[in-house]
């Protein structure tokens, strides 16, 4: 056989079994973009999904968002639900979030969680969300009254923050590896719907282990974040004293390394973070001359002071919940050989001591007098 003729079969080939594809276009489908789980009073579980929908030909030219609420005993069996309700097949290809309800929360997401998990199409590294107050389907609901559907804004908002290094980032993922790690708990972004239906991200929502614990504000979920992680281009404001005044300074291009470190030697473990934390003054409404390096010095020790004050109170405050985020655990069991959770979350967590230490540098003062 010569090789013009195999190079014909070959693209023959191509052709056939191309034609034995299944083609998915667009507007014959219903693309999810966000879902929500809330609780039931008959079923047990409201599942509500949201897609765009696109007008037909001669119509406005406005994407619209189309929303779906189906109930269940299980989240397999609200997604059949869904589907005898849709004239046309959902695909959950384009997910970008799962919210829960802070009720659905309070009772546990596990199974929830992996039976979205299991599912291939759902890529693994989703946002997860906990809905304040209010309906999870309900917020999906909102009418932002800014051009902006739902499904696509509140993603979004939630990726923004992230980007800025304000929350602790995490996705389904992340979400389970903590789910499932004996070292540590899980967290996820919190977000509240105000009575105007804006779309607020609020803070974060700590886990104990499945179930929802308690809320952290924007200001301490900061914290949180440079306690687990690195900090890149965030942007934060602190509050500032020079003889006897109170003044606010906003820190820009702010970045942050943290290292932990536990000593075993006595009786309990001592943990210890080092936080190194670089930069820009952004805005400043006090009277301090910034071009003097004492005055920038003093402005550093008051933020390290606060930073590490505050770090120390919320370790505590984990450790008297029950709660680990930071994940304590999982860095006594990497220096451990013979591990133990169960001593762990009878003795040696509840008796460990921890410090917190931060070094401050603002690299550049600016203009700002």
């Amino acid at each position: 056989m010569n090789k013009r003729l195999l190079c014909s079969l070959l693209v023959l080939l191509l052709f056939v079994l191309s034609g034995c594809l299944e083609t998915r276009i667009v507007d014959e489908v219903s693309m999810i973009r966000a879902a929500a789980f809330d609780l039931d009073k008959e079923k047990g579980l409201k599942f509500t999904v949201t897609f765009p929908t696109f007008p037909e030909q001669g119509q406005e030219q406005e994407l619209q968002q189309g929303i779906i609420s189906a109930t269940g005993e299980t989240a397999k069996g609200t997604r059949i639900s869904l589907n005898k309700q849709s004239q046309k097949p959902i695909r959950f290809g384009q997910l970008r979030l799962l919210l829960f309800s802070q009720e659905l929360a309070e009772q546990g997401v596990e199974n929830t969680v992996r039976a979205m998990y299991r599912d291939p199409s759902v890529g693994n590294r989703i946002l997860l969300a906990v809905a304040e107050g209010s309906e999870a389907g309900a917020m999906l609901d909102s009418d932002l009254g800014i051009g902006e559907l739902a499904g696509v804004y509140i993603p979004e908002l939630i990726e923004q923050n992230n980007d800025t290094s304000i929350l602790p980032p995490t996705n389904m993922h992340e979400f389970l590896f903590s789910l499932y790690n004996d070292g540590r708990d899980p967290y996820l972004p919190m977000l509240e719907q105000t009575e105007d239906d804006r779309i607020l991200v609020i803070g974060t929502a700590l886990f104990d282990g499945e179930r929802y614990h308690s809320k952290l504000d924007l200001n301490d979920s900061f914290i949180l974040k440079m306690m687990i992680d690195t900090t890149r281009q965030a942007v934060q404001q602190f509050e500032v004293e020079y003889e006897g005044e109170q003044s606010y300074v906003v820190l820009d291009k702010l970045h942050s390394d943290v290292k932990r470190n536990l000593d075993k030697s006595g009786d309990v473990p001592v943990f210890t973070l080092d936080i190194s934390i670089k930069g820009a003054i952004e805005d400043y409404d006090g009277k301090m001359n910034l071009d003097q390096a004492d005055i920038i010095k003093e402005m550093e020790q008051s933020i390290e002071e606060q930073i590490a004050n505050r770090g120390e109170e919320l370790l505590v405050q984990f450790q008297e919940g029950g709660i680990d985020p930071v994940g304590m655990g999982e860095k006594y069991r990497s220096t451990t050989r013979d591990w133990n959770p169960e001593e762990w979350e009878s003795f040696l967590y509840p008796s460990a001591e921890f410090n917190v230490h931060v070094d401050v540098k603002i690299i550049q003062s600016g203009a700002i007098e």
